[in-house]
Order: structure tokens, then sequence, then C-alpha cells
């Protein structure tokens, strides 16, 4: 999912702004509002900051918040609209009940601004739209998939099948890696790292603006094949 960043130098803050575009079969602007909310929550709960250089020379710690929006609209809509588009705020992100992996993804590279999400996934109630919007920002799941000597939640990168404390596993009474005894994705959070990672080796232009995410502008089939368009 791409997205804009803005310095905002009188209250220290960095908003990150982004829209998402939901079509398919199993879009509704109820689902949409659901998916919004998730990650607005999730992301901003975090308080992450990053440190940014003002105009003085001093260096100031900048509260990063998100500010993501959501509207539906329909297929035909969605193949104009991505053909054209050139604004990183855009994506879009075709909501469906099944498709050819079985999970809701993300295009092929991190970063990109196009999905396919399921509502098997209980879109807006397990995090698994948070967990796509990180990767969207070039978030990757972290190297240590065993997290079960961390007291904390886990971080919202976490794929399922990780390793956790038992009370974060979907039945904390078995054991760890046994049927159950793994990651529960509602349990993940959004920690600050994750949100000052986005911005690692970024840099601001002199407007004070930053393009994250990559435009792969791309329309999916209903199942998850991707539409090529052709000049």
């Amino acid at each position: 999912m791409s997205a804009v960043a803005i310095i905002k130098p009188d209250a220290k803050e960095i908003i990150v702004s982004a829209k998402l575009w939901l079509y398919g079969d199993f879009a509704t602007q109820e689902l949409a509002n659901k998916i919004i909310d998730e990650i607005n929550t999730q992301y901003n709960q975090a308080q992450g900051k990053i440190n940014i250089q003002e105009a003085n020379g001093s260096t100031a710690a900048y509260l990063i918040k998100f500010e993501i929006d959501a509207a539906v609209f329909t297929l035909d809509k969605a193949f104009d609209l991505v053909h054209n588009n050139t604004d990183y705020r855009n994506n879009f992100i075709r909501i469906e009940q099944q498709n050819i992996v079985q999970r809701s993804f993300m295009g092929a590279q991190l970063g990109s601004n196009i999905g396919h999400w399921l509502i098997s996934d209980n879109l807006g109630e397990s995090t698994t739209a948070a967990h796509e919007f990180g990767h969207s920002l070039g978030l990757d799941h972290p190297d240590d998939c065993d997290l079960r000597d961390r007291e904390l939640p886990p971080p919202m990168m976490a794929p399922r099948g990780t390793l956790v404390k038992q009370r974060f596993q979907w039945n904390p009474t078995v054991n760890a890696g046994e049927f159950g005894g793994t990651l529960k994705p509602i349990y993940r959070k959004v920690c600050a790292e994750e949100v000052q990672t986005i911005f690692t080796g970024k840099v601001f232009s002199a407007d004070g603006t930053l393009n994250l995410g990559i435009l792969t502008n791309l329309v999916y089939d209903e199942i998850g094949n991707p539409y090529y368009f052709i000049e």
C-alpha cells in the first residue's frame, strides 16, 4: 500500500496519508470502514517517532500519524483509475471470498499498491489488513519467528505460524508448534520500531514530502491473477 508522508514542522508530526480503493464482489463501504479503523488504530497506537533535522539545524523527534481513508468503486472504474494513477496515496484492493493462494496478499513486491484480500481473513477484525498494510509500506516478516521469549504482544509483521507465548496462541493449552500452538493474529500489535523501519534509509524531498511504496498499478481478477494493460 503506497502512501505519501508529509512533514508538519509546527506540530512536530509526520502525516502518512493513503487511500484504499476497494472493488470486487465482497467490497462494501461497511467493510472499508472496518478496515481503515483497524489500520489507523493499530499504527497510531504505536506512537512511532523518527528524528527530523529542522531548518535551524537542530534535530527533533516527530510523531508519525496515519490518516488512511477508503472508498468502494466498480471494476470498470478500477481499470480507468489504475491505468492512469500517478498518486502514491492510491491503493487498489480487490475483496473476494477466495483466491489462488487462499490468503490475503499484496503485490509480488514489497511496497506494491495492489492487493487481493479475502473476507475469510476477517478483515478489520483480525489484524490481517494492518499486516498487509505493513507489507505495502515495505515491511517484511521478521527473520526470527520464534518469539516465545517475548513478553509483549507479537509485532504486526509476525506471520502466521510464528511461535509465541502460550497466551498469544490459538490454543493456549497446547505446546508450541502443535496444532493451535502458533500465533493467533488477533494478538498482533504494531510496535514503534516497525513504524520507524518504514522510514529507514528514506529521504524527504525539499518540500517535506516522501513517497512510500511502489506504483504497481494493476487490477486483479476474481481469483487473484493480474490484468496487464497493453498500450
